[in-house]
């Protein structure tokens, strides 16, 4: 694998972790917010980490997207 492509995949990997992680809070904070009590914590917890890893894969495909047409740069 080319260096480029490594440095292309590490970029895309860490922006995604970072959008999994915005998204999380969000999500558990949102929750809290509202103040639904119907579910137990662990439906919750479950619950906003599949929206996280949705946004963040989401996220992944853009950035990796963005960069193949772009010849490595983000805009």
């Amino acid at each position: 694998m080319k260096e480029e492509t490594k440095i292309i995949i590490k970029d895309t990997a860490i922006r995604a972790a970072k959008t999994f992680l915005q998204a999380f809070l969000s999500a558990i904070s949102v929750d809290a917010l509202l103040g639904v009590t119907d579910f137990d914590a662990f439906k919750k917890v479950g619950l906003s980490m599949l929206i996280a890893a949705l946004a963040a894969g989401i996220s992944a495909v853009w950035n990796g997207t963005v960069k193949a047409l772009n010849g490595g740069e983000c805009q």
